[in-house]
């Protein structure tokens, strides 16, 4: 989910939705146009779209990273992009795509989710906290904005499941903005502590074996009842190491975690 600067707001394509704003869309099988709209994509994973396609599959964190994504440094980024690998047809066609459409719908991406609105966040210096910000965004060819079923934001997001994925998506949004800034120095995007900060974001088998394996709890105070958490939840795992890169990276303590 891109941060969107102030600036920059009126140049996102797309129109703009606030509140109460509404729009008209609806998929379904019957439009000469279905599952278009999933080949050829750069489609980005964040943390909680991998968590939950990776045990929707049944497969470990490490062999989801391997089979199922492209992880891409792009110029001038300080922090991977992780992007949804597409098959080798001439469609390129999306992995999970089949006859009857997506094999993996109860726990697909957020971006698919709140299709055909892109979202992303917008920072203003007199908060911390990111604004959401939508945009009505159909490619050309989907026939589904045509159709007369009307919708708010919020109701698209209730009725697609995304409120999770939502909340989620906006702390993470807060330690991916702090990546605008190069934190690695002669170490570079691609060091060890770079990987460690991918590994706390995207791959919770490991960043849990590092946290009860490892000597961190000697260098880092951690609440018990967290850590009893921590241990069996995947979902509290992340957002605990949402605040580990933020203080292992940029020295931002947090409730959850502070240096002994």
């Amino acid at each position: 989910m891109k941060s969107i600067k102030r600036e920059n707001i009126e140049q996102v394509p797309g129109k703009r939705l606030r509140g109460m704003d509404g729009f008209t869309f609806q998929c379904r099988p019957e439009l000469s146009c279905f599952k278009q709209c999933c080949r050829n994509l750069n489609l980005f994973l964040y943390p909680y779209d991998v968590l939950q396609l990776r045990h929707a599959l049944g497969i470990s964190a490490d062999m989801f990273l391997e089979e199922y994504v492209d992880v891409v440094m792009r110029k001038g980024n300080f922090f991977p992009d992780v992007l949804l690998r597409m098959s080798d047809d001439e469609d390129r066609t999306c992995i999970f795509s089949d006859l009857s459409g997506c094999r993996v719908y109860k726990d697909r991406p957020y971006t698919c989710r709140t299709f055909p609105v892109e979202y992303g966040f917008q920072y203003h210096a007199e908060s911390r906290k990111p604004e959401l910000v939508g945009f009505f965004r159909p490619p050309e060819f989907c026939l589904g904005q045509q159709e007369a079923h009307g919708w708010t934001l919020q109701a698209w997001s209730d009725d697609q499941g995304a409120a999770k994925h939502q909340q989620i998506s906006r702390k993470w949004s807060e330690v991916k903005h702090l990546f605008q800034k190069d934190p690695w120095g002669r170490e570079g995007p691609r060091g060890n502590r770079a990987k460690m900060a991918f590994m706390a974001s995207y791959n919770m088998d490991a960043f849990r074996a590092f946290i009860f394996e490892s000597s961190l709890l000697k260098r880092y105070k951690v609440k018990t009842d967290l850590l009893k958490k921590i241990q069996r939840d995947d979902v509290e795992l992340m957002l605990f190491g949402f605040d580990w890169i933020k203080l292992f990276v940029w020295g931002v303590q947090t409730k959850k975690i502070r240096l002994r």
